[in-house]
């Protein structure tokens, strides 16, 4: 069975509504732990969310796209939609049905806005479904291979910036044999000290491999 993680960029029109449901500016999505598409054209999700969860739940309630939203009381920033789905979501779950694509929840939300997705199943079906993601919705390939459960564990005991960064160490080559880029290069590009570089790397590689052995 094959994985493919892609990102898909905040972009500026409809389809983007109901995959930021944090509208008010003091918070942030971290990721859709479950979203589901009813057959009276409207959706149930489970999301998380960082920041001002008072302010956000009373933007949410007056937004006429929500239908009913409850907090949860035994886990911090996750909340309960029920709401009218938008076009992006809509179109998204049609294709990963079509295709029998499965979603390796959750959906997680970047930095910059975008969301990432990961996707299993037959490669030349997963290939299919991305071919059927409309035009105007721009996605970046993050990464693809043979699936293993634990992939999601080990990428779980990592920060977001942790897995920033390590994502950089290999997509440059640092763990390449022979090294293809030094820890001055990653500093670059990160603007932080070589040495926070390699302390940072250091923590990363004994999280994974202390969890490994």
């Amino acid at each position: 069975m094959r994985y493919v993680t892609i990102v898909i960029a905040q972009i500026a029109d409809e389809r983007c509504s109901t995959g930021e449901y944090a509208t008010d500016s003091a918070v942030e999505g971290e990721a859709i732990h479950y979203i589901n598409l009813l057959d009276d054209g409207t959706g149930v999700a489970l999301y998380q969310l960082r920041g001002d969860l008072d302010r956000n739940e009373k933007a949410l309630e007056a937004d006429p796209a929500v239908l009913s939203v409850e907090r949860s009381v035994a886990s911090d920033g996750l909340v309960y939609l029920h709401f009218r789905a938008d076009t992006l979501m809509t179109e998204l779950l049609s294709i990963f049905r079509r295709y029998e694509v499965v979603v390796d929840w959750p959906m997680e939300y970047t930095d910059q806005g975008g969301l990432r997705i990961t996707m299993l199943g037959g490669d030349k079906k997963i290939r299919e479904a991305i071919a059927e993601i409309p035009d105007g919705i721009r996605i970046t390939l993050e990464g693809t291979g043979e699936y293993r459960p634990d992939m999601r564990q080990l990428a779980s005991l990592l920060t977001d910036r942790q897995r920033e960064l390590l994502e950089l160490a290999v997509e440059e080559g640092y763990y390449d044999l022979p090294r293809r880029a030094t820890l001055s290069d990653l500093a670059e590009q990160v603007d932080i000290s070589a040495g926070t570089v390699g302390e940072h790397l250091r923590k990363i590689e004994s999280t994974v491999l202390m969890r490994l052995v």
